[in-house]
Parts: structure tokens; sequence; C-alpha cells
């Protein structure tokens, strides 16, 4: 049986990989320009993985899913007396 504590932490860590994979992309393509988005020569690992990453996350679910799983696990984890 899955504890019902690790479901809200694996949807925060699977939504913070994919946000990072994101900035990373995006920051290569910037630095790198034009050649951060051909398919060949120096640019071909930045627009591989600027294509890519994006599938795992789609699997896992999509972020504002996963972002909404977490908190709604996190706030139910609080104690009832606690106050938000």
């Amino acid at each position: 049986s899955q504890s019902p504590l690790l479901g809200g932490r694996i949807a925060l860590l699977k939504y913070t990989v994919t946000r990072i994979c994101h900035l990373i992309a995006d920051n290569a393509v910037q630095i790198l320009g034009g050649r951060g988005v051909t398919r060949t020569g120096m640019g071909r690992i930045v627009e591989a993985f600027h294509r890519v990453y994006k599938i795992p996350a789609v699997y896992g679910g999509s972020e504002e899913i996963l972002a909404d799983l977490a908190v709604r696990m996190a706030i139910k984890a609080f104690p009832a007396e606690a106050k938000l």
C-alpha cells in the first residue's frame, strides 16, 4: 500500500522538475540563439532536449493538476487547530 504522505511530495517533485527543465531548455535556447533551434550542428543537443523534456511531463500529469494535488495533500496534513 502507498503511504498517504508520499502522493503530495511526489506530485510537488514532478512539478518542480518539469518547471526546472522548462527553464533550462528556454535559457539554453536563449544562450545559443538561432543555433539552439536547429536539429543539426552545435544546437542539436539543446533542440533535442527542448523537444523531448515535455514528454515525461505529459505522462506524469499536467503541472496544474500536480500542483493542486500537492497543495491539497499538504492542507490535509495540517492539524485541525492550525490557522492558515
